[in-house]
């Protein structure tokens, strides 16, 4: 019999350890009877890198208005610091929001621009300056603060937008899909220059994707969306390593769902291990099946394998091009391989 590791059954509760700088409970938004947000509840600490990972029409941009004040909750609570806020307009709740369209203003200066939101509260000329031009040292912008926006690139225009809402010192900062104009090579780049600016400045990031990699390399925690729930709160690495659902094993990252002994098993591709023969995998704890090879594709870094076991599923397998090579199995299609993995790579589902 295969031995597997068992996750905890059903979906996973939400940690309840650390300061909550946030707390949402029973969180429900309906339009016109379509709901959109269902039941959510979620405990944001204090510091946090938090992402709201999920699909389009997940529910995780609705919960993010929710919670910056740009929609009413149907039901449920809000509590921020505290507080419960759910009734307060956007300008009384001590939050800011970055959005994927920075909206600068064009006949601003960068300067200008940062510094709108404190001219607004009436914040003193000097200490003015002095925030605006720490916000600049801290997106690495300080010699462009008399650019306008026209003159900047993409990736400066985001550090703008971001500038700007750090400026204000909020408790919470909040940001939808900010990234999400940006080329992939820029985008990866500025992936790591958020996570760099969190940790620097230290305001709580609540971060809203649907980009698996880029909530994988950026959070602390993820909370992952479906149909206006959520199906699981955890670390980067339990998400991808012990996903709750079959929906959180298939949309993070790529599993193989395949069923043995009434169980359904979740195999990642970097776990399963292919070979002409089954002479190399002799002991050691693997467990090993026959299949038929029915694509290669090279994808630089690795080459991707599909293969369609004896019994009909299909896995896939990535191998690894560290010498410069298409991958080590020298198999063409249609060919019978050996697919192995080892029991301490695969889980099985709950439910």
């Amino acid at each position: 019999m295969l031995k597997v590791v068992e996750p905890k059954q059903g979906r996973q509760a939400p940690e309840r350890t650390g300061e909550a700088l946030l707390r949402i409970e029973g969180l429900r938004k309906a339009f016109k009877g379509t709901v959109a947000v269902e039941h959510v509840d979620l405990d944001i600490r204090r510091g946090e890198f938090f992402t709201l990972l999920g699909p389009s029409g997940s529910g995780k941009t609705t919960t993010l208005r929710l919670i910056a004040g740009f929609e009413r909750p149907t039901a449920g609570t809000i509590m921020l610091e505290g507080k419960d806020v759910a009734t307060l307009a956007p300008f009384e709740r001590n939050v800011n929001t970055v959005f994927q369209d920075y909206a600068l203003f064009p006949h601003m200066t960068v300067a200008e621009n940062i510094a709108y939101g404190l001219k607004a509260k009436h914040v003193a000329k000097e200490e003015c300056r002095s925030r605006v031009a720490e916000a600049l040292r801290m997106v690495q912008l300080s010699s462009l603060g008399e650019r306008s926006p026209a003159q900047l690139s993409g990736g400066q225009r985001q550090r703008v937008g971001l500038a700007r809402a750090i400026v204000n010192r909020p408790g919470l900062l909040l940001l939808d899909e900010p990234l999400g104009a940006l080329d992939l090579k820029l985008r990866q780049d500025m992936q790591i220059e958020l996570k760099h600016i969190q940790e620097t400045v230290g305001i709580t990031f609540l971060y809203v994707t649907h980009d698996q990699e880029e909530a994988l390399s950026m959070s602390d925690r993820i909370a992952v969306f479906n149909n206006g729930r959520i199906e699981q709160v955890g670390s980067p690495r339990e998400i991808y390593d012990r996903p709750a659902s079959e929906f959180v094993a298939r949309f993070v990252g790529t599993s193989s769902i395949i069923e043995r002994d009434g169980r359904r098993l979740v195999l990642r591709p970097e776990k399963v291990r292919l070979a002409l023969s089954a002479d190399g995998f002799a002991g050691g704890g693997w467990h090993v099946e026959s299949g038929r090879l029915e694509e290669s594709v090279y994808v630089g870094l690795f080459t991707r394998h599909i293969v369609t076991l004896d019994g009909g599923e299909a896995v896939v397998s990535v191998e690894p091009n560290s010498d410069g090579s298409d991958g080590g199995l020298k198999a063409v299609r249609g060919q019978t391989v050996t697919v192995a993995w080892k029991s301490g790579g695969v889980f099985s589902l709950a439910g």
